[in-house]
């Protein structure tokens, strides 16, 4: 027997936190949360200004869900609303990442996810919207209200 040694790359750390969106834009943070996958789901939606003040803030227990049915619907809800109460032009920041690939490739073999990424991707477009990937902490706050969301009900 021989032993084997590992070599152990140091992680560099970085701080990340929330930022404010552009002047004269909005932010919106969603996040889904579930309590397994599928499980019983929730999903939160915060619209902040360039100031940092929230215009909205959103929460919805959905039932038994999958994780990305739970993240679109949290996206698509939050355009929603963006959309119904005229907060535009838009900043998207969501931590999952197969929702981001589902929005660059917009194709699902799934017909809900297809039917989701659609529906978001019309409205995207009316909101002069982009998105992006950030890290599950700049969430904070979505994160935070979407497990207290599914915690107390």
């Amino acid at each position: 027997m021989g032993f084997v040694f590992r070599q152990t790359i140091p992680r560099s750390h970085s701080f990340v936190r929330w930022s404010t969106p552009s002047s004269s834009w909005f932010k919106l943070n969603i996040h889904g949360s579930s309590l397994g996958n599928p499980s019983s789901a929730g999903a939160v939606a915060i619209i902040r200004d360039s100031d940092g003040h929230v215009h909205l803030a959103y929460q919805v227990v959905l039932g038994i869900e999958t994780g990305v049915i739970v993240e679109l619907t949290a996206v698509c809800r939050g355009l929603e609303l963006a959309l119904a109460h005229g907060l535009a032009p838009l900043m998207l920041e969501v931590d999952a990442m197969a929702v981001i690939q589902l929005f660059q490739s917009r194709v699902s073999e799934k017909w809900e996810v297809q039917h989701l990424i659609l529906h978001i991707v019309h409205i995207q477009q009316l909101l002069v919207s982009d998105i992006r990937h950030v890290f599950k902490e700049v969430n904070g706050a979505a994160d935070h209200l979407a497990r207290r969301l599914l915690l107390y009900n």
